[in-house]
This record gives structure tokens, sequence and C-alpha cells, in this order.
């Protein structure tokens, strides 16, 4: 069984972007539920370090997440879902869990490396930016690799990576495995809230040091 590996080759470094005021989670870490064939997550180690191969045979691939990110565009959650491989469409559908999350109408998205996983004929990575404008006009754009695997019924979303913290390593989502997925949710809800209290504290303890700003003297 191949291994959904984590997006680190040259050809899919993340292209940097502006963080968004809050950095709230992600929008696919928040909302989509979608998975890797039974793969133990602890095997969702690493990537093919440059061994990937771009080529006409990542085509269908490329057109699976294509219509699989504009069903999420225009909202049609059973568009979404019938990109997903069979176990994840039964899991998502056994928790209640909706593929196609709120989208803003101004929400674009492109794809943009395909290729190949090494020593794998039936696993591609799919490279892909998301980007929306909340109503405050802040604009946030999201990388996410796609994995994609050739099943029975053609080229299906299995799994997926996105930078969280430009600290930590991708997070990987298994959508085969929604429990994992949600107790992923719950870590990266976790620790927001504990970077938020402690940016909190440094503000708190920066305005201490400087003390109260003195009004006019008499």
């Amino acid at each position: 069984m191949n291994a959904i590996k984590s997006p680190q080759s040259p050809r899919f470094r993340q292209p940097p972007t502006k963080p968004s005021r809050t950095r709230a989670y992600s929008l696919w870490a928040a909302c989509l539920v979608i998975g890797c064939a039974a793969v133990p997550v602890s095997s969702m180690v690493g990537c093919s370090s440059g061994g990937g191969v771009a080529s006409a045979s990542t085509a269908p691939a490329k057109a699976t997440v294509t219509s699989f990110l504009a069903a999420i565009k225009r909202g049609d959650d059973e568009g979404a879902r019938a990109m997903l491989t069979k176990v994840a469409r039964a899991k998502t559908q056994e928790l209640g869990i909706s593929v196609a999350p709120p989208v803003t109408t101004s929400a674009t998205y492109s794809i943009r490396e395909c290729e190949m996983v090494a020593d794998s004929d039936d696993l591609v990575h799919v490279g892909t930016t998301w980007t929306d404008t909340d109503p405050d006009g802040f604009t946030t754009t999201e990388n996410v690799v796609w994995a994609v695997r050739l099943d029975p019924e053609g080229w299906r979303v299995v799994g997926m990576a996105t930078i969280i913290f430009d600290d930590l390593p991708p997070l990987l989502l298994n959508f085969e495995d929604p429990e994992d997925m949600l107790a992923k949710q719950e870590m990266v809800a976790d620790e927001l809230q504990r970077r938020a209290k402690e940016a909190a504290e440094k503000q708190s303890d920066t305005r201490t040091a400087v003390g109260p700003v003195e009004g006019p003297r008499k």
C-alpha cells in the first residue's frame, strides 16, 4: 500500500504568501474530511525527494482535483463527495461531514504542479492554491497538495497536506479516517488558542515594560 507523503520535494515547495490577520486554521483543515486508503497516519511521512514525474499520465488526476474544487466553489457537496474514494465517501456520510464547506463567491483556485509519486503508478500529488477574501476585505491564500489515487472507478481524491503553522511540518489528513482527522482539527484548534494566548501575554508584557502613557502636565 502506498503512503501519502509530505509535499517537501522542490516541485512542491509552497510559494510565499501573506499570512492572514488571524491565521485561523485552514479552510481545508477546518472543514474537509477526505482520505487515504487505509494508510496508517504514521506512514504518511516524507515526500518523494524530487523523484516524482510529471507527465501526461497525471492529467486524469489533475482533472479529478479540478472537478473536486469546482464542486466546492459552487457549494455542491454531493459533487465534491463523488470525487472522493469509495471508503472516504462512506465514512464522511456516516459521520454527517460536509465535503464542500461554505465559500465566498470571490474565492478562486488554481492547479499547479502535478507529479506521479516515485515508485508508484497509482498515486499522484496535485499542487493547488485557494484564495479567498473575507467580509473585512482580508485575503488569504492556502496552498494544498492533494493526493489522488487510481481506484477501480477512476482517479479519486484520497488525502491532502497543507501548512497551517510555518514552524511546524505540513498537516497530513487521511480522508478515509475521519476520526483521526477530527482529532487533528482539535489539535490545530488547541495550538491556535495556545499561540493566541502567548501573543496576548507578550503584548501585555510589552505594555507593562513601557509603562502607562502620561497625560499632559498641568
